[in-house]
C-alpha cells in the first residue's frame, strides 16, 4: 500500500482520545468513520470535535468553511462491518484492557482487508501479544497524546514482526498530518513519555502526601522552570548545560533521598476512592464541577494552541544549539 492509496480511516473507541484522532485525520482531508459500543458516544464525540473546531476558528487557524468540511468527512456507525471493509487504516482507541483490545482486533480481522494497517493507541500494553498472527506484519502501535489534535508527538512502536513498509507508511502518514512521530525500535511497557511521567508522578505524589508543597505551587514551579527549559533543551541536552560532572555528583549525593516506591499514593488513591477521577467526573485534584466538560476542554485547547504556536521553532528536526 502507498500513502496515496489511503482514503478511509476507521477509529474504534470514541472516549478520551478517539475524537481528537478523528479530527486530526478529517482536517487533513481523510474520510473517517467512528465506532463505539456506547450509545451516546457519537453525539459526545461530535460535540467535542465541533467545540475544538470552534476554538480553531477563534484564533483564525481555520475558517467556518473548514469546520463544515471537516465535519462532513466524519461519520459514525453502530455496525462497523461495512466501514471496515473499505478501511485502509483502523485505529484502536479503546480502554487499556488487553482482553477488550483482543476482541476489537478479532472484529477488525474478520472484516478489514488483508493489507489494512492496524494502529493501536495503547499507552502501555504489548498489543502484539493480542493481534491475530495474520495481522502482525500490518499491526503497529501509534500512541497519541491528549489532546491528540493539538499535541504533535506520536510514539510509534514496532513489533518483532511488523513489516518495514508498515513502519515507513505510518511515519510518513503521521508527518503528513503535521505530527512528530518518534520510532521506538522495540516494545517496552509505557514506551518513552509515560515511563518518564511515571517517575515524575511518583516524586510529585511523594511531595504532596508528605506536605512539602501544595498542588498549586507544585504546578506553578514546574511551569515556571523545567517546562519552558525542556522546550529548548529537551531532557538529555540539558545535561550538557548543567555539566555532566555535576549531574554525576548529584546522583551520588547521600543527602538527596529518593521517595519510596508507592504505587498507591494517598493523594491519588483517596480521590479515586471518592470517585473524583478528573475532568470527566467534574473533580480531580482541582474542581471543575461548575463548568461543562466541553468548556473545560475548550479552555485547555485554546491555551495549548497559544503555547504551541509560539514554540514551533523548538520542534524543527534540524534545530540544535
Amino acid at each position: 500500500m502507498d500513502i496515496k492509496d489511503i482514503h478511509n480511516i476507521v477509529v474504534i473507541g470514541l472516549g478520551t482520545m478517539g475524537p481528537g484522532i478523528i479530527q486530526a485525520f478529517a482536517q487533513a482531508g481523510y474520510q473517517v468513520t467512528g465506532y463505539d459500543i456506547s450509545p451516546g458516544a457519537p453525539q459526545s464525540c461530535h460535540a467535542v470535535i465541533n467545540t475544538s473546531l470552534e476554538s480553531l476558528i477563534k484564533i483564525k487557524r481555520i475558517t467556518e468553511q473548514d469546520r463544515k468540511q471537516t465535519l462532513s468527512r466524519i461519520q459514525y456507525t453502530d455496525d462497523p462491518t461495512c466501514a471496515l471493509k473499505e478501511a485502509q487504516i483502523v485505529i484502536e482507541a479503546v480502554v487499556e484492557n488487553k482482553a477488550i483490545k483482543r476482541s476489537v482486533f478479532e472484529l477488525i480481522d474478520a472484516d478489514a482487508p488483508d493489507d489494512c494497517m492496524i494502529w493501536s493507541n495503547t499507552s502501555t500494553l504489548n498489543i502484539f501479544e493480542a493481534l491475530p498472527e495474520s495481522r502482525l506484519k500490518t499491526g503497529i502501535i501509534a500512541h497519541w497524546f491528549a489532546p491528540p489534535h493539538i499535541i504533535p508527538l506520536v510514539e510509534v512502536v514496532k513489533g518483532e514482526e511488523t513489516a518495514s513498509g508498515t513502519v515507513a507508511l505510518t511515519m510518513a502518514l503521521l508527518k503528513k498530518l503535521d505530527k512528530i512521530p518518534i520510532l521506538i525500535e522495540k516494545f517496552v511497557p509505557g514506551f518513552i513519555i509515560n515511563r518518564i511521567l511515571r517517575n515524575l508522578g511518583r516524586e510529585a505524589f511523594f511531595l504532596l502526601d508528605n506536605g512539602y508543597i501544595s498542588k498549586e505551587d507544585l504546578d506553578l514551579a514546574v511551569k515556571a522552570s523545567i517546562a519552558p527549559r525542556m522546550m529548548v533543551l529537551g531532557l538529555i541536552q540539558r545535561y550538557d548545560f548543567t555539566g555532566l560532572d555535576l549531574s554525576a555528583r548529584n546522583l551520588l549525593d547521600k543527602d538527596f533521598f529518593d521517595p519510596p516506591v508507592d504505587n498507591r499514593p494517598k493523594s491519588l488513591q483517596s480521590r479515586i476512592d471518592r470517585g473524583d477521577l478528573g475532568v470527566k467526573t467534574g473533580k480531580g485534584f482541582y474542581d471543575y464541577s461548575d463548568k461543562k466538560l466541553t468548556d473545560v476542554l475548550k479552555n485547555r485547547d485554546e491555551q495549548l494552541l497559544k503555547v504551541m504556536d509560539r514554540l514551533q521553532f523548538c520542534l524543527k528536526e534540524d534545530r540544535l544549539l
